[in-house]
C-alpha cells in the first residue's frame, strides 16, 4: 500500500469506525493499540493485508468496500514484523511477558528473513527484556551478550551500550556479580559518545553491580559524580528518580546514611508508578531494605506493605524473594526471630525461589537461628551463606559470613555484607 492508498484507506477506516460508534481503542481490541489505529487513520502507517482483514471483520466491511483486492496467501514479512513488535511492546507494558516474548520472537524471525537488521536487533532486545522481566535472568544475560556483538551494535554505540547494560543487570540478578561489573564497565565505555540517558543507564548498571559485589564507596565515587552531573541534564523526572535510587543505595552501602536517605527520599518523589509500576514497587522494597540495614525503622512498615502487596501480584520470582528477605529483616529488627526463620525456610524450601539470592536467605536464617539460641544450626547456615557468596563473587560478604560461623561479631551492613 503506497502513501496515497494509505491516506485513502485511513479516511475510509475512520468513517467506518465512526459509523459503528467505536473508539480507536475499542476498534483495536486486544490486538492493536489505539495509537496504532490513529496512525492508520491519518495515513502515517500503511495497513498490511493481515491488519485489513482484522479491521474488516471488526467493522463488517468487505475488502472490496475498502477498494482493495483480497489479500494474497503470503504476507509481507516487514509488515508482520512491525505488527508483532507493536503487540510485543504493548504486552510488555502490560506485564504480559509471555505474549511479549512470543510476538517479539516472531518479529525477530521475520525481520531476519527480510534482511532487516535494525528490526531484528529491536525485536531481540524486546525478547531479552521480556526474559529478564519474567525472571529468566540467565537467558536474558545470554541474549543481551549476543546482541552486544550484533551487526547493529557494531555500527551504533547506543545499541551496543544498551545491550551491555541489560547484560550487566541480568548477570547481577543471576548473582554473577563479577560478570555484572565487567559488562557494566563495557557499557559505560561504549556510551562515551551517546545521549545522556543512555550513558546514565550504563553508569547505573555499573554502580549497582559494584555496590552489590562489595566494592568500596571510594571506588564508586567517580561514577557517582558522573551520575549526579547527568541527572541535571535529563528532563524526565522518572529517569532522575532512577539515578537518585542508585545513588542512595551506593551511599547507604558505604555507610553514609544521611546521603543515602536524602537520595532515596528524592527517588520516592520522582519515580512515577504510572511509568513503571513494578519498578516503583521494587524501589519501596529496596528503600525498606536499606533503612533496616542502617538500623532505621521509621516508615519501613509502610514501605514494606506497599512493596509486598504489589510484588506478590506484579513481581517475578526474584522480586518475591527480595521482598520476603526484607520482611525477614524487619522481623529480626522487631525481635521476632521465629517469624524470620519461617519466612526464610519457606524461601529456601521452595524449588523455584531457593536458587535466587540464596546467600542472603541463608545468612538471614543464620541470624534467626542465632537469636533463637540454635548455635549449631546458625553456624551451618552461615557456612552455607559463605560458600554461596564465594560462588557469587561477593568476597567481603563471604569473609564476614565465615567469621560469623566461628562466633565472631561482625560490624557493618546487616544483610548484603553478612
Amino acid at each position: 500500500m503506497d502513501t496515497s492508498s494509505a491516506v485513502q484507506f485511513g479516511t475510509l477506516l475512520r468513517e467506518a469506525r465512526r459509523r459503528k460508534g467505536l473508539s480507536q481503542v475499542e476498534l483495536g481490541g486486544d490486538k492493536y493499540s489505539g495509537s496504532y489505529i490513529s496512525h492508520l487513520e491519518s495515513g502515517r502507517r500503511s495497513a498490511t493485508p493481515e491488519v485489513v482483514e482484522f479491521l474488516s471483520r471488526r467493522l463488517g466491511v468487505s475488502l472490496l468496500e475498502w477498494g482493495l483486492a483480497p489479500a494474497p496467501a503470503t504476507v509481507a514479512p516487514l509488515g508482520n514484523t512491525i505488527e508483532d513488535l507493536l503487540v510485543a511492546e504493548r504486552a510488555r507494558a502490560e506485564h504480559d511477558w509471555t505474549s511479549a516474548i512470543t510476538h517479539a520472537t516472531e518479529a525477530a524471525a521475520r525481520a531476519k528473513a527480510a534482511g532487516d537488521a535494525g528490526r531484528h536487533w529491536e525485536a531481540l532486545y524486546v525478547v531479552a527484556q521480556g526474559k529478564f522481566s519474567s525472571g529468566e535472568f540467565d537467558v536474558a544475560a545470554r541474549l543481551a551478550e549476543e546482541l552486544s556483538s550484533h551487526e547493529v551494535s557494531r555500527q551504533y554505540a547506543v545499541a551496543r551500550s544498551q545491550a551491555l547494560s541489560l547484560c550487566s543487570i541480568a548477570n547481577r540478578a543471576s548473582d554473577h556479580l563479577g560478570w555484572a561489573v565487567a559488562f557494566g564497565a563495557r557499557a559505560v565505555e561504549a556510551a562515551s559518545s551517546v545521549p545522556p540517558i543512555i550513558l546514565a543507564e550504563a553508569l547505573m548498571a555499573l554502580v549497582s553491580a559494584m555496590t552489590e559485589a562489595g566494592h568500596s564507596l571510594d571506588e564508586s565515587r567517580p561514577n557517582l559524580a558522573r551520575l549526579e552531573e547527568l541527572s541535571d541534564q535529563l528532563t524526565s523526572d522518572h529517569s532522575k528518580g532512577m539515578i537518585a535510587w542508585t545513588l542512595g543505595t551506593a551511599y547507604f552501602f558505604g555507610e553514609e546514611i544521611d546521603e543515602g536517605l536524602s537520595h532515596h527520599n528524592r527517588a520516592e518523589e520522582l519515580l512515577d508508578a504510572r511509568r513503571d509500576l513494578r519498578l516503583w514497587l521494587r524501589f519501596h522494597s529496596s528503600a525498606a531494605h536499606w533503612r533496616l540495614n542502617a538500623g532505621i525503622t521509621d516508615r519501613v512498615a509502610d514501605l514494606l506493605k506497599t512493596a509486598s502487596l504489589g510484588l506478590q501480584i506484579l513481581g517475578n520470582s526474584y522480586d518475591v524473594v527480595e521482598v520476603t528477605q526484607v520482611e525477614a529483616m524487619f522481623a529480626l529488627r522487631r525481635g521476632e526471630p521465629e517469624e524470620a526463620a519461617r519466612l526464610m525456610t519457606g524461601v529456601l524450601e521452595d524449588p523455584i525461589l531457593s536458587g535466587m539470592g540464596r546467600g542472603n536467605s541463608e545468612l538471614l536464617l543464620g541470624h534467626a537461628f542465632r537469636e533463637l539460641g540454635r548455635t549449631d544450626a546458625a553456624r551451618e547456615r552461615y557456612q552455607r551463606a559463605a560458600l554461596q557468596f564465594e560462588s557469587d563473587g561477593r568476597l567481603r560478604a563471604a569473609v564476614n559470613a565465615w567469621r560469623r560461623s566461628v562466633g565472631e561479631e561482625v560490624s557493618g551492613n546487616f544483610l548484603t555484607l553478612g
